[in-house]
């Protein structure tokens, strides 16, 4: 390590990471409620001596965009970029999202969920590793780096955005405002070890017909619930198909590399009703090494193929939506 390095590793102020930490895990910052925590990372790198540029995105250009994705339909957003250095030579780009998905059953946490606890050397809380955690460090490392005097022959940008659980909004408006760079780090928990590939993920929503009777005259009707069987064996083996050949040394240590997920599962309005209809989401994963259009395609073909084998879907087959976050892979 060189007497540069050391000096900005002396620099980083431990006890302000976590407090900075601790502050960002206690604002809910659940998809589409990202303003908060957007304005809080502002003060922030504004308070370290950062160049900052906050925004209004313009949400309805944005929709325009073909890389635009997303879940949750927003009424605002805000865009956050941090910027050190001299403006000369290389950009690196550090980019990390301060939504969070939901913390689920409240009862079940050992700690509460938006309240960062240390404990044993841990923090927990929802967001501390996904991806609050390297957010802070990111503003701490830039910190460190302008508070050991050190010099950089280039500019580091910080992107703090909104909107990478349910699509990568925020990401995509940051680089249409300009900021890019000759390098990044999608600062996502990896283990600590450099992941130079991605995986792709498309959400898709399947919605299988049926025919709605009362609970007593269950046989007048048509259950999609069994119609829906078939059709995921099908789709389990699809996976197993896909991910049996893969030699990716970067991925092959995976169980399932590339997997499938049926996430969500609705049917029925009443309890004594044949349900009229099923729908089914969930995530498709696309290797590197894919193309993402064909794999769409065979996961539609599996879905006919299997509903040709059932006399009622052959007549009334089940529908395809690809919707939500649509991430291309990355190598």
């Amino acid at each position: 390590m060189t007497s540069q390095e050391r000096r900005v590793l002396d620099a980083i102020d431990q006890e302000l990471l976590l407090a900075l930490l601790g502050d960002l895990v206690a604002i809910e910052s659940l998809g589409g409620r990202e303003t908060p925590a957007q304005e809080y990372m502002a003060r922030q790198m504004e308070a370290l001596g950062f160049a900052v540029d906050t925004w209004t995105l313009d949400l309805d250009r944005l929709r325009q965009h073909p890389a635009y994705t997303v879940e949750i339909e927003r009424d605002e957003a805000l865009g956050v970029v941090g910027r050190i250095g001299s403006g000369d030579g290389p950009t690196l780009v550090l980019n990390g999202h301060v939504d969070v998905v939901p913390a689920g059953e409240r009862d079940r946490w050992s700690h509460p969920p938006f309240a960062a606890t240390v404990e044993a050397g841990k923090v927990y809380g929802r967001g501390t590793a996904d991806m609050k955690g390297a957010l802070c460090c990111a503003l701490m490392a830039m910190e460190a780096v302008q508070a050991a005097g050190v010099s950089l022959a280039g500019t580091v940008l910080l992107q703090s955005v909104v909107g990478e659980e349910d699509g990568g909004l925020g990401t995509l408006a940051a680089v249409e405002r300009g900021y890019r760079g000759d390098a990044a780090i999608v600062m996502e928990p990896t283990e600590l070890m450099v992941a130079p590939a991605q995986a792709g993920a498309f959400n898709f929503r399947v919605t299988v017909p049926g025919v709605a009777a009362h609970g007593a005259l269950r046989t007048e009707g048509v259950d999609p619930i069994d119609a829906f069987i078939p059709l995921y064996r099908a789709l389990q083996a699809f996976e197993r198909e896909r991910n049996r050949a893969v030699s990716d040394p970067l991925f092959v240590d995976y169980d399932v590399p590339f997997a499938l997920c049926v996430g969500t599962l609705r049917a029925g309005i009443w309890a004594s009703t044949v349900a009229e209809s099923l729908v089914f989401e969930g995530r498709l994963g696309v290797g590197p090494h894919e193309d993402a259009a064909q794999v769409r395609r065979a996961f539609e073909d599996v879905l006919q193929d299997a509903a040709h084998q059932d006399a009622w879907l052959r007549d009334h087959p089940p529908t395809v939506e690809w919707w939500g976050a649509q991430f291309l892979p990355a190598h």
